[in-house]
């Protein structure tokens, strides 16, 4: 059984209030891909204009340049199916597992709204709550469409940021009133994504490609999808400099001949010079090498000069 959620884009023009103090304030659906990709099936044709805009760019290197601009501050990844098309609306509402873009003049079989560009239709499946299945996006055919640059013009609307807005529900993104950012409700100047729309990126699928969110991961700038952390503190084993937590780095314990895994290492004597590994690591000296021992423990005898009265 699915369910199909519908996110639409609106050419109402209402100013920006910006929130004092806030970093961040993107807004999230309620169901997002198991892991950072997906794919579209990209054949668009507009019914007055065929397959290219009036500026003479096509429609489909106009949505590819919108993926694209998801992709290059964020770990999502679109694959995409070339003059290949997919209907967002075979059999009306019914799935069909193949994420389709077209102009159409309704909303598979529902009108658009009076002031409505674009929509998206986000697929999940009753049986894995919170994971999107199928994402189509159709634009409002009976507006006026272009590919351009700059600042919003007023007879046509600029279908790349049009598609990059729609291409962050495709993610997981809703609507965002409260900062700059990409996924605000409204059309406007706005190209790409903004810190805001990368942070909400960011939390849905992390900063590595290795499926876990931020706010979850223990090691959100390396891979490390099965989150393992040998000695159970903030950092995963895949960044931790420390993985038995014993005060002595990974790299210093394999270079010599330890077990960073194995915490009991930092208090043994493999060179029997009565100095611990780890106090062979904290005063620079060979854990190997009898004759090498901590410096620290070589500090000159100073005696105090006494003067007669």
């Amino acid at each position: 059984m699915l369910t199909r959620r519908i996110s639409s884009l609106l050419l109402l023009a209402i100013s920006l209030c910006l929130v004092s103090g806030q970093s961040y304030a993107y807004a999230l659906l309620e169901s997002s891909w198991p892991r950072p990709e997906t794919h579209f099936y990209v054949s668009i044709i507009h019914d007055r204009h065929g397959s290219s805009s009036p500026s003479g760019v096509t429609w489909n290197a106009g949505f590819e340049t919108a993926m694209a601009l998801w992709q290059e501050d964020t770990v999502f990844r679109f694959t995409v199916f070339r003059n290949s098309y997919a209907s967002p609306c075979k059999n009306g509402f019914t799935s069909d597992g193949k994420n389709g873009v077209a102009f159409l003049d309704e909303v598979c079989s529902f009108g658009f709204g009076s002031t409505t560009l674009a929509t998206t239709i986000n697929t999940t499946s009753v049986k894995a709550p919170g994971t999107t299945k199928e994402s189509d996006i159709i634009f409002n055919e009976a507006r006026d469409w272009d590919i351009y640059t700059g600042p919003q013009r007023g007879n046509a609307y600029d279908f790349v940021r049009i598609a990059v807005h729609e291409l962050g529900h495709t993610i997981g993104l809703d609507h965002e009133n409260n900062l700059q950012a990409i996924m605000r409700p409204v059309a406007g100047n706005i190209e790409v994504p903004q810190q805001d729309d990368i942070n909400g990126v960011a939390v849905l699928y992390g900063r590595d490609d290795d499926g876990v969110s931020d706010d979850l991961d223990n090691c959100p700038d390396i891979s490390n999808p099965g989150q393992e952390n040998n000695d159970g503190d903030a950092e995963g084993d895949a960044c931790d400099e420390d993985d038995d937590n014993d005060g002595m780095p990974d790299d210093y314990e394999i270079a010599n001949g330890l077990k960073p895994l194995k915490a009991a290492d930092a208090g043994r004597d493999p060179d029997g010079d009565k100095f611990t590994n780890l106090e062979e690591y904290q005063g620079g000296s060979d854990p190997n090498d009898p004759s090498s021992v901590p410096s620290r423990h070589f500090l000159p005898f100073i005696v105090p000069l006494l003067l007669d009265d």
